[in-house]
Formats: C-alpha cells, sequence, structure tokens
C-alpha cells in the first residue's frame, strides 16, 4: 500500500484524519464518529481476488452486502474474499481496517455507484485505530492517482 496522506497532501485534496482507540465493529465505529464529531458516510472494503490471484477491492456501504453474481457480471471475473492472512500479507493492513484506495496499481477497485451520491465518505485508512474522510467527488481523481483500474457498480 502506498502512502495515502502523502498523496493526498501533495494533491492538495481535502481529507480528514482521526486517531483513536482501535475499532473492529460498526458499532464502535459510531461512538468514536459521535465522539470525535465527524460526519459522513460510514463505509466497507472487501479484499477480493479471483483464481488467477488478481486482487480487487469492493467499496461500499457498511451495510450492504456483496452480491458476488453482479461483481462477476461487471468484472468478468469470480471473486472470493481473500483470507485474513493472505489479506494481511499482500496488503499490510488489519482485517476489520482495510482501505478503499491508496494501493498499487496491480489492485483493481470496484466502487458502488451510490457512493457518489453521498458528501463525505468515512473509512478506515488501513489501520483500526484511525479513521480518514474524504469528498465522494474525490473519489476517481484519488483512484486515478494510483493508477488503479475500477469499476463501478450499478445502483440497484
Amino acid at each position: 500500500m502506498l502512502n495515502l496522506v502523502t498523496t493526498l497532501n501533495k494533491q492538495d485534496l481535502y481529507y480528514e484524519l482521526y486517531q483513536h482507540q482501535e475499532i473492529f465493529s460498526n458499532e464502535d465505529a459510531l461512538v468514536v464518529k459521535a465522539k470525535k464529531g465527524f460526519s459522513g458516510t460510514e463505509t466497507k472494503s472487501l479484499f477480493l481476488k479471483n483464481s488467477s490471484e488478481e486482487y480487487f477491492i469492493f467499496f461500499t456501504f457498511t451495510t450492504k452486502k456483496a452480491d458476488f453474481k453482479k461483481i462477476h457480471q461487471l468484472t468478468g471475473k469470480r471473486l472470493k474474499i481473500v483470507a485474513k492472512n493472505e489479506m494481511e500479507k499482500i496488503t499490510g493492513q488489519r482485517a476489520g481496517a482495510v482501505s478503499p484506495i491508496g494501493y498499487d496499481s496491480n489492485i483493481s477497485i470496484i466502487i458502488d455507484e451510490e457512493l457518489f451520491d453521498q458528501e463525505k465518505l468515512v473509512f478506515a485508512p488501513g489501520r483500526p485505530d484511525q479513521t480518514m474522510v474524504i469528498l465522494a467527488k474525490d473519489l476517481l481523481t484519488i483512484i486515478d492517482l494510483f493508477k488503479n483500474k475500477y469499476y463501478i457498480f450499478p445502483k440497484e
């Protein structure tokens, strides 16, 4: 994973970064959000792969389940969730804190189209003791900075 904060600073892109106790559940995230006073839509990132060892991030809402049939139709790839140990080895991140952005260009990103309807997106930037907030309108700009291929997962 590349240094997301350094890249956002160099490009003068808006972000908020909060330090806090480790979070491993949606309930804990809401408590920290209220305590720290930041706003935005809570999101999650699933680290996926296909049988050819190609890796993907599925970036969506915390409340939404992954529809693997639709993901297959979109990407042409049969994807599955990567085991915790493999994910930690590949990304250097802990389970429950997978960042949606900031990866080398060999990792593709699948973005839930509904995220673009939000103002701010809230996520763990690879660490369970940090929360990052970005503007949804900047998401594709940020992805382009890292040269990741991306897919837009269509609205229902």
